[in-house]
């Protein structure tokens, strides 16, 4: 991947080149994974995390699969790793994705520390859930609408896949000099501060909690030229509705134009995770979004989500 001084900087061309986000496992590996796994899985007494950790360091090809993870994601990478061919039995890869996840950062357990993501039969635009529980597009978005809260990784694991439910990916930085470029009076509002509306489990969404929970679309955030993109249109309306706070025309063309952006096909890339596939991205530049789908005869989409500070 041609390398820009700008952190996670690529579009759909430069990374489908790139290979060195598409991390495969050996099969050797993956079995010995299973095997292990699901021996601990049955285990009467659940081991401590210090306990599993040291076990899957002994397994050839663990360390050097999260080091190759901890590349990709890192400045010098892409910000987004996918991990394919591991256990696919459930048990099994619920514990090697925790284990993954640890080693790449802190969990964060503000919905759980592994959050179910599964249609549960509403929708977001009838009221105030995260749009993880639908089976509906996404739209271009990060994680977590809470000013306080901002995992800097998101990952998922896929137990069963669905027809659609692709995740589709596109770089903050790349979006942020496309429109540098088109309407630098549009980027330079997408700065400001726009209230989100509350969602997260067990926040009360006064007005006073709405009006403190505000921030920047798109903010600097230190001095190698990374940005951080937090961004959910849908909760920055409702936010601005349930406060008081109306958006005005320039804050809608801004958006319009970001959107539009990341929906571009030369933009973003596609893909769509199996039985086993983890996926990680920086949550901090890094925006993504899911197509609708349709589950299986028998068969519900179920992935896991897992937060990392």
């Amino acid at each position: 991947m041609k390398r820009s001084k700008t952190r996670h900087y690529w579009n759909r061309d430069t990374l489908e080149q790139s290979g060195d986000w598409q991390i495969g496992t050996d099969e050797t590996l993956s079995s010995r994974l299973e095997e292990l796994l699901s021996r601990i899985a049955e285990q009467p007494r659940s081991l401590s995390d210090s306990e599993l950790d040291s076990s899957l360091s002994c397994l050839p090809g663990f360390d050097e699969l999260v080091a190759r993870a901890r590349v990709a994601l890192g400045a010098e990478g892409p910000g987004v790793a996918w991990l394919q061919g591991l256990p696919r039995t459930e048990a099994a890869a619920r514990l090697g994705y925790l284990a993954v996840g640890r080693a790449l950062g802190e969990p964060l357990d503000n919905y759980g520390v592994l959050y179910d993501v599964r249609d549960q039969g509403g929708s977001y635009l009838d009221k105030p859930i995260p749009v993880s529980q639908t089976r509906y597009t996404t739209s271009f978005h990060t994680d977590s609408a809470r000013r306080e809260t901002l995992p800097r990784l998101v990952g998922l694991l896929c137990l069963q896949d669905a027809v659609g439910g692709d995740n589709q990916l596109a770089s903050a930085a790349w979006v942020h000099e496309r429109m540098d470029q088109e309407a630098p009076e549009l980027l330079a509002r997408l700065y400001r501060d726009y209230v989100r509306d509350i969602v997260t489990p067990g926040t009360e969404p006064t007005a006073e909690a709405l009006l403190a929970n505000r921030f920047p679309v798109f903010q600097k955030r230190d001095r190698d030229h990374a940005l951080t993109l937090r961004y959910m249109r849908y909760w920055i309306e409702k936010g601005a509705e349930r406060s008081g706070h109306a958006l005005e025309d320039i804050d809608r063309h801004a958006m319009d134009l970001l959107d539009a952006l990341f929906e571009e096909d030369g933009c973003h890339v596609q893909l769509h995770l199996e039985p086993g596939d983890m996926l990680f991205v920086d949550n901090r530049d890094i925006s993504h979004n899911r197509t609708p789908y349709e589950n299986l005869p028998d068969k519900e989409r179920l992935l896991v989500r897992l937060w990392l500070a």
